[in-house]
Parts: structure tokens; C-alpha cells; sequence
């Protein structure tokens, strides 16, 4: 059966490489660039030279979703080819004014989300840090290039039609593609061998955060109603056990939202108390990157009624039902 190629990419400023995928035929086709670092940019093109081709024989580049580990590099495969861009409606400002977009979720962070959490001045100042240096590897797309895809497109790759899913959980615009044919799954950062942070992202209006978690959940359970032979994640192997998968991470998920709702029980009463306590096992340098997995806990806590909240003194303080 056709299947997808897969290249895997450094992805310096993140923990795991990225993927990248590749079909040779009818048209040379790539789902998702890498970032635009070195590193990323030189990996992509040894894993095109492997199969014949260069960067100017693209014809389209697919991005599943915004994140720069999957897009960062599709402003440059543009100049330096004839690629169309695809990219979902959902999706399709972050490629056309990639600046803006950074500089208005860095202000959410700087301004509403970080300091209602209770995070020390020091760690609100590495993550804001983090996501500044994130916003200097990807650059815009000129409009002209792209093609807008609808959340219920079906795409031609390899030769076959895939549908397109809309999967939110990790990011409001995850998008995965699904081959029915051939049972096969490209799922992005949707569904990994591991729990993908839900991304705490900007909401188009107001200042509450999308709740990535349970829509997360919402997402499995699309997933787990398909029929897959075999999973091309967005980070690591391509797996067929995905069924396995999922009842693992419901299973970690659903234990550790009871942790946190102990903890919260036991006095933690802030998103940043609860990070020190569920994370202690880290080092305090690095807890900070178990934020938002606590706050997806704290938000199916507040989803079941378990949890209620108030602000006291510009923080969000959780208390038990």
C-alpha cells in the first residue's frame, strides 16, 4: 500500500524530534516541515535527497497544525520552490501573519494566563523566554501560496483520499488525516505514544483559556471509533497498537486528575502549588513545564463540578466540592 515516508527532524528547542512525511508519488508531498533551525532545514533535505528529490520538487506541503516543530520551515520551502501551502481554516492565521499571532499569545502569557497561576516572577520569565526564541524560528507564508482546507476536506496523498479530522486536545486547530482503504493514520501531535500537552492557548475573545484536556479526551474517543492498521504520529515510531494506546493514557489521566484533586483537598490551592507537589519529582528548574498538564487536570476537575475556583489577589485559587 502507499504509505507515507517518514523523515525525522532534530527539533533542537524541544525535548523529542519531529516528523515529517513524505509521498513521493503522483506529486511530491510533504506533511509538516521541522522547525526552521539548521539543524531541521539540513535533516529535511538529506531525507529528501534519500528518495531522489530536493526542496524545489515539492508541490504541496501539508501542516496539521500551527505549532513550529510542524510549520516552521514552510515559509522557506515556499521561496525555494513552487509548493502550495495547505493549511486549515482554523490554522490559516498563523501562517499568514506568523508575528502577530506569537506577539499576541506571549501578551495572554506575559499578562493574564502566567500570572494567575502564581508562578514565580523567575519561571514566568523562562517560559515567556522559551516562547520568544520559539517565535524566531518560523516566519510568514505569503497568503498567495496557501490553500485553506475545511475541518471536513478530504485530501489527495500518495495517491489516496484522506480524510481530514479535526482533533482539538494539543492545539484548538490539530488536524489529523485518516486513509479508510488502508486503515492508515496520520495523527500529528494528536495521538503519541505519550499524553501531548494541551497547549494552553489565546481564546478568540475574553481572557478564560480554551480547556485542552477534555476536549482532548473528546478527540480519543474520534480516534478509537476508527478503524487503524498503523499510526504515523507527529514524535516517535509509527505504532499499531493504538487502541492500547489511548486506554493508557485515559487511564494515567483519570489518576492523575484524582492526585491532583487530593492535592487540591490536602490545601494546594493554586495551579503552581499543585505543579510543586505532582512534579516534585523534577528538578524545580524545569517543573514549570508540568503546568499545563496540571491545568488540563484542574479543568476536567472543574468540567466534572468537583472543583470550583476564585481569584484572590489576581490568582486563581481551586477549592474542593
Amino acid at each position: 500500500m502507499p504509505a507515507p515516508i517518514r523523515l525525522q527532524l532534530p527539533n533542537e528547542r524541544q525535548v523529542a524530534p519531529v516528523n515529517a512525511y513524505l509521498f513521493t508519488k503522483p506529486e511530491p508531498a510533504l506533511v509538516d516541515t521541522g522547525t526552521n533551525a539548521a539543524a531541521d532545514r539540513s535533516a529535511l533535505q538529506a531525507g529528501l535527497a534519500a528518495n531522489g528529490l530536493s526542496v524545489s520538487d515539492l508541490k504541496r506541503v501539508i501542516i496539521t497544525h500551527a505549532h513550529v516543530d510542524h510549520f516552521g520551515q514552510a515559509a522557506s520551502i515556499a521561496a525555494n520552490s513552487s509548493a502550495e501551502i495547505w493549511v486549515s481554516e482554523l490554522a490559516y492565521e498563523w501562517l499568514v501573519d506568523t508575528p502577530a499571532m506569537w506577539q499576541k499569545r506571549i501578551a495572554y502569557y506575559q499578562n493574564y494566563f502566567l500570572p494567575r497561576t502564581g508562578l514565580p516572577q523567575t519561571m514566568r520569565e523562562t517560559v515567556l523566554n522559551f516562547m520568544a526564541g520559539s517565535a524566531k524560528t518560523a516566519e510568514s507564508v505569503p497568503r498567495q501560496r496557501i490553500k485553506i482546507y475545511s475541518m471536513d476536506a478530504t485530501l489527495e496523498m500518495g495517491g489516496l483520499d484522506w480524510q481530514v479530522l479535526h482533533t482539538p486536545g494539543h492545539a484548538s486547530h490539530q488536524t489529523c488525516y485518516y486513509q479508510p482503504e488502508t486503515r492508515q493514520f496520520l495523527s500529528s501531535d494528536m495521538l503519541l505514544a505519550v499524553t501531548p500537552t494541551p497547549v494552553v492557548e489565546r481564546p478568540p475573545t475574553g481572557n478564560r483559556h480554551i480547556p485542552g484536556l477534555p476536549r482532548f479526551l473528546d478527540s480519543l474517543d474520534l480516534v478509537e471509533s476508527l478503524d487503524i492498521d498503523i499510526v504515523y504520529p507527529g514524535h516517535g515510531q509509527p505504532f499499531s497498537n493504538y487502541r492500547e494506546v489511548i486506554a493508557r493514557q485515559r487511564k494515567r489521566i483519570c489518576q492523575r486528575k484524582a492526585a491532583c484533586l487530593a492535592y487540591v483537598r490536602q490545601g494546594c490551592d493554586t495551579a503552581v502549588s499543585l505543579v510543586q507537589k505532582m512534579y516534585a519529582d523534577r528538578p524545580v528548574t524545569i517543573q514549570f513545564a508540568g503546568l499545563w498538564m496540571v491545568i488540563g487536570y484542574l479543568d476536567l476537575l472543574i468540567a466534572d463540578g468537583r472543583v470550583s475556583t476564585q481569584e484572590i489577589g489576581g490568582v486563581i485559587h481551586y477549592r474542593a466540592r
